[in-house]
């Protein structure tokens, strides 16, 4: 499946906890940062995967810290990439208050 990312609108989904956004191959256009995490260490990972129970190293996307430290918000971090499986956002490391909102197609 390819993807033409100059075909709008992306559709969106916010998160505030784990999980899956969709089940199916998609193109991850970007990931905003709308809170951060005070926790120090916090993280959000982002697996290429169409079930939580093919979650592996091999299909880690993108490990973001959600240390408050590091961003200043809101903060757009653009991937641009094709997903092969599906999307599934992971918060870690005793994440209270983790706020994102994901583009996709």
């Amino acid at each position: 499946m390819v993807f033409d990312p100059s075909q709008w609108p992306f559709e969106w989904v916010h998160l505030i906890a784990t999980s899956q956004v969709i089940a199916r191959p998609c193109y991850l256009h970007t990931i905003t940062i709308n809170r951060p995490d005070p926790q120090a260490g916090a993280r959000c990972d982002v697996y290429n995967v169409a079930a939580v129970g093919d979650i592996a190293p091999a299909n880690l996307v993108a490990s973001i810290a959600m240390d408050s430290a590091l961003f200043v918000v809101p903060s757009t971090l653009v991937y641009d990439v094709e997903l092969d499986a599906g999307l599934y956002v992971a918060f870690l490391a005793g994440m209270t208050i983790g706020d994102i909102t994901i583009n996709y197609k």
